[in-house]
């Protein structure tokens, strides 16, 4: 039997697929991942397969490969296309945004694309428009996928329509087999018929595989420096985007744009008939309110408007966007230490998240002190935003820097090119004396072990709140710590 191997299945993304996959009643999924996290163990819960550890599943000739692009060079990776390669045959191997195009073509494809947010406004977005009165609706919301556990969606990063699952499991066995399991060949009232809200990633360009009706863009800063060259890279990846989208672009109105002249680039104005620039409205948000959340949901109204034809009431839909109750690694209230001082959770890595989760908590905890735990996500970002992290770091009461999360990078090379730019940076410097100095210029340490995080977070008093920013690992061990209650 042929199975649909998932490569890092522990990612947010790919868990989702596969929590999709089961849901729509597939049974040959295999879950590899290199390391067990909270993520692989809700999988486990779920009833799927999953295989800890590279190496220890085969592929076979007929089997489907959906990686991430972080694991590109694994072996379960590399033995599938040798396997294709030895025997001349066609393999379906696909990296995650392949796989995401390729459902995207069956369906009205909604793109959430931006440096900050994307989650969140997805999660809005999906948990919105499955409210929708069918009579009343366009069309039906038939999935959504994000990068995140939405607790409206039952904890889960995807939700699938459960009126109509016979009809998406038939386009889903298509993609996979090139055939339909119980219904007649695909017909013009299946494509096309329902809507798709999908979390769309910048990152090389991934976003450019989806076939895109509607997109929405909230916000332009320069990430994924270990990609994009400049911000004129970055820039000229969006505009590819708008370029390529059918129907409409959501924009709020105050969008600035972050290019060298200051101004909106020339090549967007090459697609200005499909920008919708919206008007941004003030909401009475029950959850904890970040700057851009005002942006994020009038674009969200502004789109459920668009689906809907204005048939839903615009009410009702406010009403649903401010129940909206936040996000798995979003500002995310683990709890409390056994002195009960608040601890807050946050996938956030660039210096604007920093510095708007302590614009939020300031807001909603004005009396009391805040420490920030900061687990940095890539070097090159680090390095490269260096004054910007260190000008949003240095406002919080109490500084943490945990050690690095250097994903996809080579560190000997790394180290040797900012050797050579930077003249600042040591010849002999080595990572912790890089992390020293860089917690030293934020006025606070550089921690290593775990011990000392948790050692810190145990004896914080109840006056503090404690937010820890990381779009790694820590987070996971976090919350296993026995006095979080």
């Amino acid at each position: 039997m042929w199975n649909i191997v998932l490569v890092w299945a522990g990612w947010t993304g790919m868990s989702g697929i596969a929590w999709l996959l089961h849901d729509l009643w597939y049974t040959n999924i295999v879950c590899v991942d290199g390391f067990q996290s909270e993520l692989t163990d809700k999988l486990v819960k779920k009833g799927l397969k999953v295989i800890i550890g590279h190496e220890q599943y085969i592929p076979k000739i007929d089997d489907t490969i959906v990686y991430s692009e972080a694991v590109i060079d694994s072996f379960e990776v590399k033995k599938a296309r040798e396997i294709a390669h030895e025997a001349k045959k066609t393999t379906l191997i696909m990296n995650y945004f392949q796989f995401l195009g390729e459902i995207s073509k069956y369906f009205i494809t909604v793109g959430f694309a931006w440096t900050n947010g994307k989650s969140s406004t997805t999660a809005m977005a999906i948990t919105t428009a499955k409210e929708l009165n069918p009579e009343n609706t366009n069309a039906e919301l038939g999935i959504g996928i994000l990068g995140a556990l939405v607790p409206q969606l039952d904890n889960q990063s995807h939700y699938l329509n459960p009126n109509h699952k016979d009809e998406i499991k038939s386009i889903f066995d298509f993609i996979f087999t090139g055939k339909f399991a119980n219904r007649e060949p695909l017909t013009a009232t299946l494509i096309k018929k329902f809507y798709f809200f999908v979390e769309a990633c910048e990152y090389k360009r991934h976003f450019l595989n989806l076939d895109l009706d509607y997109t929405i863009i909230t916000s332009l800063e320069l990430d994924h420096t270990d990609y994009y060259k400049d911000m004129d890279d970055y820039l000229d990846a969006f505009q590819s985007l708008i370029a390529k989208t059918k129907q409409k672009v959501f924009m709020p109105d105050n969008l600035e744009f972050q290019s060298p002249l200051g101004r909106i680039p020339e090549s967007f104005r090459e697609n200005l008939e499909l920008i919708v620039r919206v008007p941004v409205q003030k909401i009475n948000f029950k959850h904890i309110r970040w700057p851009h959340n005002d942006s994020n949901w009038s674009l969200v109204l502004a789109l459920i408007n668009e689906c809907t034809k204005f048939s839903w009431p615009a009410t009702r839909s406010s009403k649903l966007l401010e129940e909206f109750k936040g996000l798995w690694r979003r500002m995310e209230l683990l709890w409390k230490n056994k002195n009960g001082a608040k601890i807050y959770t946050d996938y956030g890595h660039m210096a604007s998240s920093i510095a708007w989760g302590y614009e939020a908590l300031k807001q909603k905890y004005p009396d009391y002190k805040l420490c920030v735990i900061f687990q940095p996500h890539q070097i090159n970002r680090i390095l490269l935003g260096r004054n910007d992290f260190i000008k949003a770091i240095r406002p919080y009461d109490k500084v943490i820097i945990y050690d690095i999360y250097a994903a996809r990078e080579n560190v000997t090379e790394l180290i040797k090119k900012f050797q050579s730019t930077h003249a600042w940076f040591k010849e002999t410097i080595n990572l912790q004396e890089l992390w020293t100095i860089f917690a030293q210029e934020c006025w606070w340490k550089y921690v290593k072990n775990r011990e000392d995080v948790k050692k810190e977070i145990e004896l914080t008093d109840s006056k503090t709140i404690i937010v820890v920013f990381s779009a790694g690992d820590i987070d996971y061990h976090l919350r296993s710590l026995d006095f979080i209650v």
